[in-house]
């Protein structure tokens, strides 16, 4: 009997020592940790927590980041997760995908520690969930014209009152997305988690889905016009989907409060 004890007493402490992360365990852990303001955006700090595989695929082949963007913003709020259980069969794992992309209700999600393992192991389910989701704000919404509509450069009097609103939301700890206008190109999309002031701007840290499972910085100093991304020269970030987000803060109030 003491050897069965000292046993479970073992894999108790095993099973929590392997849990103990920033991830939402369980109801209770879900609803204690989004008492704080920052919790979110930490959440989305740690490669833990973000999309297993980066922005591909898409219509033409020219990805679906901003489905992406807008999927991941939809786990870091609403799931939590039940390591203890059975993984999910794969039609399972579709209908978990399905509300998630929907943003209605909290998902718990069994048999994975965190959403970066889920998204790995049904990452084709979430790429083919991404897509149809494009194909219907392309074709039916024309959600697309949105990405024709913004500059690349705009005057720096804009510029630094768009970071100055950017610093107000994020904050108070939004989790904001923003369209990321390119020259020449529909805009890409990023998730901003975090920004800090300098001497003579800000420093932005960003989710990107062409680099999931990193955190990319920005910095943006007054005076400035546009900033530059790799390989595809200067850009105008613009902020957009905040009533996604309003929508996904309510789901979670309605479920703890």
């Amino acid at each position: 009997m003491k050897h069965i004890i000292t046993t479970l007493a073992l894999l108790s402490t095993t099973w929590l020592s392997a849990h103990a992360g920033i991830t939402s365990i369980g109801k209770a852990d879900f609803c204690r940790d989004r008492t704080e303001d920052k919790y979110i955006q930490e959440l989305l700090g740690e490669s833990e927590s973000r999309m297993a595989f980066a922005n591909h695929g898409g219509l033409a082949n020219g990805g679906v980041c901003w489905w992406h963007s807008r999927f991941q913003r939809n786990a870091a709020y609403l799931t939590m997760y039940r390591p203890d259980l059975p993984k999910p069969t794969q039609a399972e794992a579709e209908d978990l995908i399905k509300d998630i992309r929907k943003g209605k209700r909290v998902v718990t999600i069994p048999g994975f520690q965190n959403f970066n393992q889920f998204s790995r192991q049904f990452s084709q389910e979430i790429q083919s969930r991404l897509e149809t989701w494009q194909r219907t704000d392309g074709f039916i919404n024309q959600s697309w014209i949105r990405g024709l509509r913004g500059k690349t450069e705009v005057a720096p009097e804009k510029l630094r009152e768009m970071m100055d609103e950017l610093y107000t939301q994020v904050s108070k700890g939004e989790v904001v997305y923003q369209m990321v206008q390119l020259k020449g190109i529909i805009a890409h999309a990023w998730l901003v988690i975090d920004m800090a002031q300098t001497r003579d701007g800000y420093e932005l840290s960003v989710v990107d889905s062409n680099f999931p499972t990193s955190t990319n910085k920005y910095t943006y100093r007054n005076g400035m016009t546009h900033f530059n991304y790799p390989y595809f020269g200067q850009f105008v970030p613009y902020t957009s989907k905040d009533s996604e987000q309003e929508k996904l803060e309510k789901v979670v109030s309605k479920l703890c409060d």
